[in-house]
């Protein structure tokens, strides 16, 4: 009966283990950050139903000093904003902190609080719009949700440059997915044209491409407007060439890119604002490195010598990217795939025939277009002997990495050097030590000796004074009895 009654308690106990186990597990994979429940209350115009619609054309309108509060049942630990204009810098506040936002000008803009709260303002500092705003409660926020990185500057990997925005997807989508969002290099995006001078919806479409392919710097763009034309000769004289090449110098010099990645010299399909920025591309990779090419860009950032410069369909040199193989680090979607659904965010564009097809080639008007194929235009490294952009060079944190482990290895060998010489000096001095040990030795043995010596001396000397003494007494014995 003990042993059952045993038996029972050490089932219970291991059922009571595995309950524990499983509800932490369970714990474990609900960890996901949830959209909360909000009430939004604002000073500018606008229904507030606006805010939560999830539509990129329906704002809200806020000048210098107007709030926005957000309030919920739940404890909000993140604030997600999606602005329809140029942002501002702002601040947000709750539980007496003030936090201070915009530094970099997000368009979708996620800022997280350090503790959870129910109550949170935003606090307005110029003329805006906005978009959307959502709070989440605490945990990993789902994928949807754009946590930008400021641009990578002088630590750039790969500098894609792209006319207009879904260009990048379209032609040079393969570089972005592979080198950005598989093998998280640092890849940059710099667009020519400015959307808000246009069409501002395509600025958030931007965005959410770029953020579908696994790019996570947030991208640049000039101040040129989108005009369309189909030659070069059109585009020149739409546009002025001096601040393109300016624009594109700008970049190289501000980004210091291992490797450049530009548009068909020949625009694709034959835009002649795809012409134009490839043709003041090729002008700049070769003049970068020189102070007095746009010596005001230089003056700001030094001047750069890009290693490799790739051209999308660029006949000499050529390479073919791999897109149909999975990407483990994008949900294990080949890059045709991801390309696909990046494109399907450019919901302006759909009415324009584009398309990229499951053979990795994009379409417009029946004429495709592979968006696996570039050719390097220009190296100071030698020829590609891979497929692979980055043949013959590192990237930054490859570098980095190499830099530390030179520095441990120089460190590591002068700790043994310098061991190495305190054990020379040790054994310099135990030498010395022996030495003068053995002369101290020595020293000793003598002074005995001379001691043992004295000793003999005066024992003989002393020996030889009672025999004489005893010779005296027996010759003169007689005579000191008589006296």
């Amino acid at each position: 009966m003990k042993l059952k009654k045993i038996f029972k308690y050490l089932i219970s106990i291991t059922g009571g283990l595995c309950l524990c186990l499983s509800l932490t597990s369970t714990v474990k994979a609900d960890n996901t950050a949830s959209q909360l429940d909000t009430d939004i209350s604002h000073t500018g115009s606008g229904s507030v139903t606006r805010l939560t619609d999830g539509s990129y054309t329906s704002k809200c309108y806020f000048d210098a000093s107007d709030t926005i509060t957000i309030t919920s049942n739940q404890d909000i630990y993140g604030i997600y904003i999606i602005w329809g204009s140029e942002v501002s810098p702002y601040t947000i506040t709750y539980d007496n902190k003030t936090v201070s936002c915009g530094k970099y000008g997000y368009l979708h803009d996620y800022v997280a609080l350090e503790q959870g709260t129910k109550s949170v303002t935003i606090n307005i500092s110029s003329e805006v719009s906005i978009c959307d705003i959502y709070a989440y409660s605490s945990g990993t926020l789902p994928s949807e949700v754009q946590v930008w990185q400021p641009p990578c500057n002088s630590e750039t990997d790969i500098l894609v440059f792209s006319t207009h925005a879904d260009d990048e997807i379209l032609f040079l989508g393969a570089v972005l997915a592979n080198y950005g969002g598989e093998q998280k290099l640092n890849v940059q995006v710099a667009y020519l044209c400015d959307f808000f001078l246009t069409e501002p919806v395509r600025m958030q479409e931007e965005l959410d491409g770029l953020w579908e392919c696994g790019i996570t710097h947030y991208p640049i763009k000039g101040d040129f407007k989108d005009l369309y034309s189909m030659s070069l000769e059109t585009a020149l004289n739409q546009y002025n060439y001096e601040d393109v090449v300016a624009y594109a110098t700008e970049c190289i010099r501000r980004f210091k890119p291992m490797v450049c990645v530009s548009q068909d010299f020949n625009g694709e399909y034959g835009h002649g604002g795809h012409r134009i920025f490839a043709k003041a591309i090729a002008e700049s990779v070769e003049n970068s490195n020189t102070v007095e090419f746009y010596s005001e860009s230089s003056a700001k950032y030094g001047i750069w010598n890009v290693p490799k410069t790739y051209m999308h369909l660029y006949e000499e040199n050529t390479i073919k990217l791999d897109v149909d193989t999975p990407l483990s680090n994008l949900g294990g979607r080949t890059t045709v795939k991801v390309l696909q659904d990046a494109f399907a965010h450019h919901a302006t564009q759909a009415g324009y025939t584009f398309k990229v097809r499951d053979d990795g080639y994009s379409t417009y008007n029946e004429k495709k277009f592979d968006c696996r194929a570039f050719g390097l235009y220009r190296s100071t490294v030698g020829t590609d002997t891979n497929n692979n952009m980055m043949d013959n060079v590192k990237s930054y944190s490859q570098q980095k990495a190499e830099a530390l482990a030179k520095a441990e290895a120089e460190e590591q060998a002068s700790r043994e050097a310098t061991l190495a010489e305190n054990n020379s000096d040790m054994n310099e001095n135990n030498d010395s030590s022996h030495t003068s040990g053995k002369l101290s030795a020595k020293k000793m043995i003598i002074n005995i000796i001379a001691i043992i010596i004295i000793v003999i001396v005066i024992a003989l000397q002393a020996s030889r004074s009672k025999s004489l003494y005893r010779k005296k007494y027996k010759k003169y014995k007689g005579q000191w009895k008589r006296q």
